[in-house]
């Protein structure tokens, strides 16, 4: 009995085209697929965007994620540290700008 070897499969979702409004996407899996994916080429580098639009895409990802900003919690930016939004290096006034947008989401 010679040993199979194993083959593992890796599926991705991917987006050819972004819609100028996800809330247009009326499947709620196919939304998430969708942040992820955004999550992932915005970490990755592979979203090239100008400061502004990273960091408000940025804030979507951890509103998302946590959910609203709570002022008694979240007093300084090292919370979004620890989610993995941007793209390395990155520097504080982008951490900065993306707190006041997630500041401003409801």
């Amino acid at each position: 009995n010679s040993a199979q070897p194993t083959i593992e499969l890796i599926f991705y979702f991917s987006v050819k085209f972004y819609p100028p409004d996800p809330h247009l996407l009326e499947d709620e899996y196919t939304r998430f697929l969708f942040a992820l994916q955004i999550k992932r080429d915005l970490v990755n580098g592979l979203l090239p965007c100008a400061e502004n639009t990273m960091a408000l895409l940025a804030s979507y990802l951890v509103q998302a994620e946590i959910g609203d900003f709570l002022e008694e919690e979240y007093l300084d930016t090292l919370y979004l540290t620890q989610l993995k939004v941007l793209p390395q290096p990155y520097t504080e006034d982008l951490l900065k700008k993306v707190m006041e947008y997630h500041k401003r989401a409801h």
